[in-house]
């Protein structure tokens, strides 16, 4: 036997099941890395943005906060970077390097700092992360999938590095005021 409810009910229930359907679809998306966890203490996730190269998605990318904090290059803050392709780890050092140089022109320092960076990179499989999160104007730490890899010590790393995703001269800027959560 079938009971057919009233119509008022009937939306009632569609409602309670949107509203529980909605409530898993931001709570999974609300998942933070346990690292950006530990760095930020409760993050809010302020940007996000996805890089393609060819019309193929290389990474998702999501910049987080103290909650409350809003988005300050002097300030504690943690760039997730989670691929979607399998990238050798001297292709991800040739990229930074690439992209430091077309920032800042051809500078003496570059091949210490990709001296540096080699004890930060890992191979990177499909689902993998990498978060960097600067200690001070001068170091930056970084972990692959929850493990921290290094800290970067360097003068003015953070915002010469963090210039790569976002910075004013970044390659894609519609993605770094994405990940900066910028309106312009």
């Amino acid at each position: 036997m079938h009971v057919r409810l009233p119509i008022r009910e009937r939306v009632l229930m569609l409602c309670l099941s949107a509203a529980v359907t909605l409530g898993w679809v931001a709570e999974s998306k609300a998942e933070v890395a346990p690292e950006v966890q530990s760095l930020l203490g409760q993050p809010q996730a302020l940007g996000a943005g996805q890089f393609r190269y060819l019309g193929l998605k290389v990474y998702d990318a999501e910049i987080y906060a103290p909650r409350g904090q809003g988005f300050d290059r002097d300030g504690k803050y943690a760039l997730k970077i989670e691929y979607q392709r399998k990238i050798r780890r001297t292709i991800l050092l040739r990229a930074s390097l690439d992209e430091l140089e077309r920032i800042e022109g051809d500078r003496a320092d570059h091949p210490e700092i990709l001296k540096k960076l080699t004890t930060c990179y890992r191979d990177i499989r499909p689902g993998d992360r990498i978060v960097a999160s600067p200690r001070s104007a001068d170091a930056l730490r970084f972990w692959v999938n929850g493990a921290q890899t290094c800290t970067l010590r360097h003068d003015n790393i953070r915002d010469r590095y963090m210039a790569i995703w976002l910075g004013d001269k970044a390659r894609d800027k519609q993605f770094a005021r994405q990940v900066m959560a910028e309106q312009r």
